[in-house]
């Protein structure tokens, strides 16, 4: 089994996206998710992480960092994102509807509508001066 807990701090520049998606799909292979469930793991940091570098930091993050933690639960992996930028919870948002015709859908929304859709859960939190989105995808399902 993988180690408890493992961390990766990578800076605010879409550049970085990739080293935390390897990351976590080396964690998600080390603790058994079958293929489908890593790439649900990958896309949903990717998508998290453009976010948090797109309109958290407004593509200002150069000095800002992004960290991407890792833990195993019994039957599950937990993959928390933290960020330094202003408070956002983008849970708190209305989903997209996806039924729409395409002319009628709206044009934000879908990045944290398919993380939602890709991960068993995800919780938002403030701790201090930092935004966590913790999400879970559970082993063996």
């Amino acid at each position: 089994m993988y180690p408890h807990e493992n961390r990766l701090t990578i800076m605010g520049r879409l550049d970085e996206i990739a080293r935390a998606r390897d990351f976590v799909t080396a964690v998600a292979r080390q603790v058994g998710l079958n293929e489908k469930a890593v790439h649900h793991c990958a896309l949903a940091v990717d998508e998290t992480c453009t976010n948090i570098i797109e309109h958290g930091y407004q593509h200002q993050g150069h000095d800002k960092s992004i960290e991407i933690i890792c833990w195993v639960e019994p039957v599950k992996l937990i993959i928390t994102i933290r960020d330094e930028g202003p408070a956002f919870n983008p849970l708190l948002h209305d989903d997209p509807d996806p039924t729409a015709d395409l002319e009628e859908r709206e044009h934000g929304g879908w990045g944290i509508y398919f993380v939602k859709e890709f991960m068993d859960q995800v919780i938002y939190s403030r701790d201090g001066n930092y935004n966590q989105l913790t999400m879970s995808k559970k082993i063996g399902a």
